[in-house]
């Protein structure tokens, strides 16, 4: 009994979870509250701005847009970081009709990175049922001056009733239960996800080359997505690897119809015009970077962090605006009180996550660690998606050890509920005491487990603290995440406000702890059983994709 004693009593000691300063909470819940200016962020952001694909002039005016306001409300160093990323692209307009059998007008949005069509073009429609570059070979001959329909027909099915979610006390508890799987090992993709990637990525390449030597005029995707929402999506934005065909997405349902209409032989054919945009004279992308400086000579560092690009389809205010103007908040309320904290408090706000976490993958890159890249094109061009550190080890640089804790906010506009932390069994004493002043925001739920496709995976799978908070679901998943109805009217002012306020709380504690924030062991290879066994879940995947595959050629024969 005494031993259990000793470990708890090291385990929540206050060197650790560190004293809690009421009068300064006083102090952030009074600007947090009371002064709020996160939603004047958001709608600049939303409205003015709009829409900030990756690459596109409206990111780079977000860019400078944030630094300037940053720079505004006293943070020092604000500046822009580039990185390479590829072509820029943005489109005015996009019309697509139905004009036989009947004449309709449909909902379709631009794929990013496809040309565009250079005026009105009209043709019949060919449906190219084919998920491999030999099934295209059935094709050959039947595409010249046709739009191709290059989705399957999707069933609907029977609609849910949930749209908009908060986080009740079962779904938390069921968070705080670990699954093993749930941990680190989150850190590497498996196998049969980098060959399904993988595959992926050559198919589209051998597409795009086949329908513009066929003579093919233009795309047609379905929505993945129903009841009207479009759900939009990218191709590759590399120099020389952009898509060759101006390619639309429409609702699932007007997809739906096309198809019927090709089974009943009733020739559907359709207009379509796309003004679109390459942007070629820079290939980088920024990242937004400002500080509230530590104090002494070399002070360790406490970061934020928020994605700034968004898609095309709307002004992006959910995904991530929300993010972006919660995190500006968050420094915003500590520039406001004129702390002066033992960290530097960094802020980065993150461009091309959109694509695979471009913007703090590169940014981890240059500042803390240097890895090996892969020699393959497409497993270089697919790294940050196919797994957490493609070459071993990884060595450190002089501000690894520096970085004591990187928080990131990228799922919605819901209030946070608790945070992930992703296995760090150490923090959790930490993070309840940091809690405590918010348990009437009813925040507070602290899970071993890991989450992913945000932008603090690029510092934990490098070792470094990274953690991810628990966000209200509200109907981000269920309507607005990549949709083209991500905008200012679906964020809930009071649950920004909230988030705003206790992320500030959070930097603030982060910033003044004794010690450095207890971190995991820095990965490393994996075993040759693990290889093993990544490979034989890699080919059972492959194997039931073959089959599914030939199912498709069957019918189609």
């Amino acid at each position: 009994m005494k031993k259990i004693l000793l470990v708890l009593a090291v385990f929540l000691s206050p060197s650790l979870s560190a004293q809690i300063d009421l009068d300064v909470v006083n102090n952030i819940r009074e600007q947090g509250f009371y002064n709020s200016q996160v939603m004047d962020t958001l709608q600049h952001l939303s409205d003015v701005i709009g829409s900030r694909l990756s690459g596109s002039p409206q990111l780079l005016a977000a860019n400078n847009w944030t630094r300037d306001k940053l720079e505004q409300w006293g943070l020092e160093n604000a500046h822009l970081e580039g990185f390479e990323f590829g072509r820029g692209w943005s489109y005015q307009s996009a019309s697509i009709d139905l004009i036989a059998p009947r004449q309709t007008s449909f909902h379709g949005i631009p794929v990013a990175w496809t040309p565009g069509t250079d005026g009105s073009i009209e043709a019949e429609l060919v449906y190219v049922d084919a998920v491999t570059a030999s099934e295209l070979q059935i094709y050959q001959g039947q595409l010249r001056g046709k739009i191709v329909l290059l989705s399957d027909a999707r069933d609907l099915g029977v609609p849910s009733n949930d749209v908009f979610v908060r986080r009740d006390s079962s779904d938390l508890r069921d968070l705080v239960e670990f699954e093993i799987d749930s941990g680190p090992s989150h850190r590497r993709a498996s196998a049969a996800g980098r060959d399904f990637s993988l595959q992926r990525y050559y198919f589209r390449r051998a597409l795009s080359a086949f329908l513009l030597e066929e003579g093919a005029l233009a795309g047609v995707m379905s929505s993945s997505r129903d009841g009207g929402l479009i759900n939009v999506f990218g191709f590759d934005h590399r120099p020389g690897n952009t898509f060759s065909i101006p390619t639309m997405i429409i609702e699932a349902e007007q997809y739906n119809m096309i198809m019927r209409l090709i089974d009943l032989r009733q020739a559907p054919r359709l207009r379509i015009n796309i003004a679109a945009t390459f942007h070629d004279d820079d290939h980088q992308n920024y990242n937004t970077v400002a500080e509230i400086p530590g104090q002494g000579d070399n002070p360790e560092i406490v970061m934020v962090g928020a994605h700034l690009d968004s898609w095309h389809a709307s002004t992006g205010s959910v995904d991530n605006g929300a993010g972006v103007a919660i995190t500006m908040e968050a420094v915003r309320i500590l520039a406001a009180l004129d702390i002066k904290p033992k960290r530097t408090i960094r802020i980065g706000l993150w461009a091309g996550e959109e694509q695979g976490l471009h913007g703090s993958y590169n940014y981890v890159k240059d500042h803390f660690v240097s890895r090996t890249e892969p020699l393959d094109e497409a497993e270089r061009a697919l790294s940050h998606r196919l797994w957490s550190s493609p070459g071993w080890p990884i060595e450190k640089k002089e501000d690894y050890d520096r970085l004591s804790a990187y928080f990131n906010i990228d799922n919605g506009s819901g209030r946070i509920r608790g945070i992930y932390t992703e296995g760090n069994v150490a923090v959790k004493p930490i993070f309840q005491s940091w809690f405590g002043p918010f348990s009437d925001l009813a925040a507070s739920t602290i899970t071993l487990r890991a989450t992913g496709g945000t932008d603090h995976e690029s510092f934990d799978d490098v070792g470094l603290p990274g953690f991810q908070f628990i966000q209200d679901r509200l109907d981000y998943g269920t309507r607005l995440h990549h949709t083209h109805i991500d905008s200012l009217d679906h964020v809930v002012e009071e649950d920004v406000i909230q988030a705003a306020t206790i992320l500030a709380h959070f930097l603030y504690q982060a910033a003044m702890m004794d010690e450095r924030m207890p971190r995991e062991p820095i990965p490393v290879a994996p075993s040759q059983r693990q290889l093993d066994k990544a490979a034989e879940a890699a080919e059972k995947t492959r194997r039931a994709r073959e089959r599914s595959a030939n199912r498709s050629l069957d019918a189609i024969r």
